[in-house]
């Protein structure tokens, strides 16, 4: 049976609090996500607060799409479903597919979120490829954690040196494909709560490029995407402004670019737009997303919208 084709649900975008709330509506709302509820045996309310919708929208997925059950992103179980086209279709339509395009030809910061040594290449190739293009920024950023990776020294083959830590593999990944030489600054320190952080920058580079390995929250065990962007308006960039592009990879688009309209958007009036490679076909990322990786990170922008939601 061939999978019906829904049209694009828009992400929250700009500064302007009541359409943001318009658009978080229309997202859980629309025909692609009313068609993924259907398929797991629900039948969504249309009335009501959006608070209170957000809240039972939640609740379905932790009971349907949570398949991480607090563990790490690949630690998730995997399962197979019927209507495994349906699911795709609808994440096409939710945003988690394919590579968006950039819209604008001049941003004031660039972020490449942080991950691991696959993604992290695969980001920064797409960073650099929209350089290439003839996009310009004001400042590159590549925003990771402290979080140790199992094989540090897996990036080898790209001619990578060892990525102890996530934050690391930013590093590397970015110098490599932005031809950077040795960081012309180092800093670091430790938060009130006791996280510790570094910073390196290359002041040289044109245009200047920083890497953030950012502060956790306790007692969480290592820093999120939204303490990579607070890190990052806090000890990088210090009260940011103007426009920002995030790159990242298409299936975390969603929920990190909500984070992002909330943590840059609302607190410093930052316009963000977002972009994802295509975890599908880049030759960097070896596990490709999967049905349920997908139904996760709807999972998790759900999430960022009830984040967002709650912080207008």
């Amino acid at each position: 049976m061939t999978a019906p084709t829904f049209p694009p649900a828009q992400l929250p975008t700009g500064t302007d609090r009541a359409r943001i709330a318009d658009q978080i509506d229309a997202w859980i709302g629309s025909p692609a996500m009313t068609a993924l509820r259907k398929a797991f045996g629900d039948a969504p309310a249309r009335d009501g607060k959006l608070a209170d919708r957000l809240v039972e929208l939640e609740q379905f997925s932790a009971e349907h799409w949570n398949f991480r059950n607090g563990n790490e992103r690949h630690e998730a179980r995997r399962q197979s479903f019927a209507f495994e086209a349906l699911i795709w279709s609808a994440a096409a339509a939710l945003g988690l597919t394919g590579r968006q395009a950039v819209l604008d030809r001049s941003y004031d910061h660039m972020l490449v979120l942080g991950g691991g040594v696959g993604h992290m290449m695969a980001r920064s190739t797409l960073a650099a490829e929209v350089i290439a293009s003839g996009v310009s920024a004001g400042s590159i950023a590549g925003l990771g954690s402290l979080r140790p990776l199992d094989k540090p020294d897996v990036g080898h083959k790209w001619g990578l040196r060892d990525c102890p830590t996530e934050g690391d593999a930013v590093d590397e990944s970015l110098r490599l494909l932005f031809r950077l030489d040795e960081p012309t600054q180092r800093r670091s320190g430790v938060t009130d709560l006791g996280a510790e952080w570094w910073v390196r920058s290359y002041h040289d580079a044109s245009p200047p490029v920083h890497i953030l390995a950012a502060p956790r929250t306790p007692p969480a065990p290592r820093a999120n995407t939204g303490d990579t962007l607070t890190g990052w308006a806090e000890l990088v960039q210090r009260s940011p402004s103007g426009s920002v592009l995030l790159v990242t990879t298409d299936v975390f688009v969603p929920f990190q670019h909500c984070d992002a309209v909330r943590l840059l958007g609302l607190r410093h009036g930052c316009v963000v737009q977002t972009v994802g490679c295509d975890s599908l076909t880049n030759r960097y990322i070896v596990t490709p997303s999967e049905p349920t990786t997908a139904l996760q990170e709807i999972r998790s922008a759900i999430r960022s919208m009830q984040a967002l939601h709650s912080a207008l």
